[in-house]
């Protein structure tokens, strides 16, 4: 079951100025623009913010296809997750100017895969016979995209599997930027199937089908973030077969929406930013750190990792805008002294990535 943390509270409390809708249905293809834009104002119904709840890491990686580990990924690279294919799209809509297609959100998703494993875990809940929990350095099943000008990110991933005490689901997140580079829309919610597709997919799909019980024991009546006034907005239908795979398709209208960025231009080919240095220091107190000094000369999103072999020793992830930066990798105490890499991806906002090394020492 997924707790609420002081942390997220607070989260909450800072996104509650704006309310999130979206549309209990898709609208008949027929319809001209204005007609639909009218339609959807009409059916559109208020849903509540959900919980980010405990799996949610900033992973910065802007891609369409998330079912594998990125070859950056210091764990199983590259590696697939099996599963039934889902394509998911995702329509985010401003209220408050007539249902306008909102151009440069970021929209992250993250869910569990088809044993009920999130990516990048150490310890996390399970059941059904699954109990290699620990996913550290693993980044599967993650990832964000930017709306484009009709407010729409696709991505492709497959059917979500169940864990114990949540019915199925996938996380979304929301967020804008203002012109700094700082977070100015920030919202969070679920999507949910409806019980008999789960029930298909589960008993008759591998590697859904290998666990016990088959089918999810928490239904969407049951589940604890669900409630029954959210079913109408957050239960989306999902058409398709198990041969094939399965569509879906989650529409957002958000109130409140400040400081859009708008996406970038798609002749936009390379990240341009370099690794002025990366040196490691010691405070009095004992605590390690490797202290990165970045240039970059465009709004970037930033991750950088000090690793040994498949073990992570820290990671730091941020936001930069034109300019120097300095960035700070937390080093544990129990880590032995030695020598380490260090990986920083850096992606911008067309979706390019650039990956600078060094060697470090401390």
């Amino acid at each position: 079951m997924e707790k609420m943390t002081r942390r997220k509270a607070l989260g909450l409390a800072g996104s509650a100025g704006a309310s999130i809708f979206v549309a209990r249905r898709g609208l008949p293809k027929a319809l001209d623009a204005l007609a639909t834009e009218n339609a959807a104002a009409a059916t559109a119904a208020l849903t509540p913010t959900m919980t980010e709840g405990p799996y949610w890491i900033d992973e910065l990686l802007r891609r369409s296809d998330i079912r594998a580990n990125t070859s950056s990924a210091t764990n199983n690279a590259g590696a697939l997750q099996d599963g039934v294919p889902l394509a998911l799209k995702i329509n985010v809509f401003d209220a408050d100017s007539g249902n306008k297609a909102v151009n440069g959100a970021h929209i992250d998703i993250w869910h569990a895969n088809a044993y009920g494993l999130y990516s990048d875990e150490g310890s996390q809940q399970v059941g059904g016979g699954t109990s290699a929990s620990n996913t550290k350095g693993q980044n599967f099943l993650r990832g964000y995209q930017v709306t484009d000008d009709d407010g729409a990110v696709r991505f492709t991933t497959i059917y979500p599997g169940w864990y114990s005490g949540r019915a199925i689901h996938i996380h979304v997140r929301v967020r804008t930027y203002d012109s700094g580079g700082n977070v100015a829309t920030n919202y969070t919610t679920q999507i949910f199937f409806a019980d008999a597709a789960n029930n298909s997919v589960l008993s008759g799909a591998a590697p859904y089908n290998t666990r016990t019980p088959a089918t999810d024991p928490t239904t969407d009546e049951n589940d604890n973030v669900l409630t029954s006034s959210a079913v109408a907005t957050n239960v989306v239908s999902a058409s398709g077969s198990l041969a094939r795979g399965y569509e879906a398709t989650f529409n957002i209208y958000l109130s409140g929406v400040k400081g859009v960025t708008t996406a970038a231009d798609s002749s936009d080919t390379a990240v341009s930013a370099t690794l002025a240095s990366a040196r490691a220091t010691k405070a009095a107190n004992g605590a390690r750190s490797v202290v990165l000094s970045v240039r970059a000369d465009e709004t970037l999103t930033a991750t950088a990792k000090v690793v040994r072999g498949t073990k992570v020793l820290g990671k730091a992830t941020g936001r930069l805008t034109a300019g120097m930066h300095t960035l700070k990798v937390g080093i544990g105490h129990g880590v032995a002294a030695g020598t380490a890499k260090l990986q920083l991806v850096l992606a911008d906002a067309a979706g390019n990535t650039k990956t600078l090394t060094r060697t470090v020492r401390f």
